[in-house]
C-alpha cells in the first residue's frame, strides 16, 4: 500500500474535522510527495455546476480532477468526479490555448482523484467498472505537527473479493464440456431410438407393374381413362 506523510506518527496528534481549506492546502503540499509528476495548476476551479478543490495536470499530459470529502461523501464525490471528466474532455484544446505552458496533452484523457477517509463496499465496486487510475481512490489522516496539519495519504485498496474474472471464451468451452459429458452419461446415449416411419406399403405395391400399383404418369396428348 502506498504512503506517504509525516515521518513520525509519535510527533503527531490527531486531527479529525480540519477547515476545509486547510485541508486542501495540506493534501496539495502532501501530493508532491505521493507522486512528483502531478503538477496543481488551479483550487477551487469551477466546473460543470461545483468548484473542483484541485486541478492538476499528470505526468503523460492528462488533466485530473481532485476532489476531496469525508467518509460520507464518497458516492457524491464520484458522481462530481464522474461529471468532471464529462466537462473536462470536449475542454482540451480550450485549454490547452489559454495555458499552453502547463503542457497539457489533448490526445490524454483526463482522469479522477478522490480523496476521502473511507469508501463505502458500494463506491469501491463501482470504481472498478472504470479503467485502470482513470478514477483513482485515496484516503487521508489528518494530523497535526508541531502546530501544523499534516495528512497520512494512502492508495484505498478494496477488501472485496473479485469474481466473475474467467473470458466468455473460457465460459462457453467450460459449457461445451458440461454438456458433452452429461450426454454421455445419460441412459439413453447410444440406443437406436424405437420408433420408425412406416407408410403400410409393400414392395408389390411399389412396384408399377402391379395390379392396384402406382401407375406411370400419362404422356403428352395421351388422355387416361377411367376403368
Amino acid at each position: 500500500m502506498k504512503t506517504h506523510g509525516a515521518e513520525s506518527l509519535a510527533e503527531l496528534e490527531g486531527e479529525s474535522r480540519p477547515e476545509r481549506a486547510s485541508l486542501r492546502r495540506a493534501i496539495r503540499h502532501q501530493l508532491r510527495r505521493f507522486d512528483p509528476t502531478i503538477r496543481v495548476v488551479a483550487e477551487t476551479f469551477l466546473a460543470e455546476s461545483s468548484p473542483i478543490d484541485l486541478l492538476a495536470v499528470g505526468g503523460e499530459g492528462e488533466m485530473i480532477s481532485i476532489r476531496i470529502g469525508n467518509d460520507a461523501d464518497d458516492a457524491a464525490l464520484l458522481t462530481r468526479s464522474l461529471a468532471d471528466l464529462s466537462w473536462l474532455r470536449p475542454r482540451l484544446a480550450d485549454f490547452l490555448k489559454l495555458a499552453a505552458g502547463l503542457g497539457i496533452e489533448p490526445s490524454a484523457a483526463p482522469r479522477a482523484m478522490l480523496f476521502c477517509t473511507r469508501f463505502s463496499p458500494e463506491t469501491s465496486a463501482a470504481v472498478e467498472n472504470f479503467p485502470s487510475l482513470s478514477i483513482e481512490l485515496l484516503t487521508y489522516h489528518c494530523f497535526r505537527q508541531q502546530g501544523q496539519l499534516s495528512v497520512l495519504l494512502e492508495s484505498w485498496v478494496s477488501a472485496r473479493p473479485k469474481t466473475g474474472s474467467r473470458s466468455i471464451s473460457e465460459d462457453q468451452s467450460s459449457k461445451s464440456a458440461a454438456a458433452a459429458a452429461a450426454e454421455s452419461h445419460s441412459p439413453l446415449a447410444g440406443v437406436p431410438s424405437p420408433s420408425s416411419f412406416r407408410t403400410g406399403l409393400t414392395e408389390a405395391d411399389l412396384r408399377s407393374d402391379s395390379p392396384g400399383g402406382i401407375e406411370d404418369p400419362p404422356q403428352a396428348g395421351e388422355e387416361k381413362t377411367l376403368a
